[in-house]
C-alpha cells in the first residue's frame, strides 16, 4: 500500500467517524451513541503505534474540542489519557483476539465516560453517571467492525 493511500485511509476514517459522531439522535438514544472518534483513535494507535501515537490522539482531541465547542483541552486530555493505554500496550494488543480487544475498549470507554463526567462536574455542570455504561456497550458492539477494518489495513501496510 502506498503512503498516499494509507494517509488517505486514515483521513477518510477520521472524517467518517466525525460525521457519525455529529449525526443527531433523539434524547432517548443519546446515551447509546458510541464515541466514534475515540474508537478510531484507539484503533489507529493499537495497530500503528509507530505512526499514530500520543500526538495523534492530542490532535484528534483538539479537533473534537473545536467541533463540539467543548472547553478547550477536555477532549485533548481525554484522548491523550485514553490513547496512552493502547500505546503502551501496543506490542501485546496486536496479538490479542478481537474479544480481548473488545474488553479493553469497554474498559477504556467506561473510564473515559467517568473521567469526562468528573471533569464536567468539577466545572459545575450537572452530570449523570448512569448513562456511561450504555455508551460503552454500544462502542463494544461496533468495535469488531472497526477492528476488522484496521486489521486489514495493518496487514496491507506490512
Amino acid at each position: 500500500m502506498t503512503s498516499k493511500r494509507y494517509y488517505l485511509i486514515v483521513i477518510v476514517s477520521l472524517i467518517l467517524a466525525s460525521v457519525l459522531q455529529l449525526i443527531p439522535t433523539s434524547a432517548a438514544w443519546l446515551p447509546w451513541k458510541p464515541n466514534f472518534l475515540l474508537l478510531m483513535v484507539i484503533g489507529w494507535i493499537t495497530f500503528q503505534p509507530n505512526h499514530w501515537g500520543i500526538g495523534f490522539a492530542a490532535f484528534v482531541g483538539f479537533l473534537t474540542d473545536l467541533v463540539f465547542r467543548s472547553p478547550l483541552g477536555l477532549h485533548v486530555f481525554l484522548f491523550v489519557f485514553i490513547g496512552a493505554v493502547p500505546y503502551l500496550l501496543s506490542g501485546w494488543l496486536i496479538y490479542f483476539n478481537v474479544i480481548h480487544r473488545c474488553v479493553l475498549v469497554f474498559i477504556l470507554i467506561i473510564f473515559s465516560g467517568f473521567l469526562s463526567n468528573f471533569m464536567y462536574s468539577v466545572w459545575g455542570v450537572p452530570v449523570g453517571y448512569g448513562d456511561v455504561p450504555l455508551g460503552a456497550i454500544s462502542s463494544v458492539l461496533i468495535w469488531p467492525l472497526i477492528d476488522r477494518f484496521l486489521v486489514k489495513v495493518h496487514e496491507k501496510r506490512r
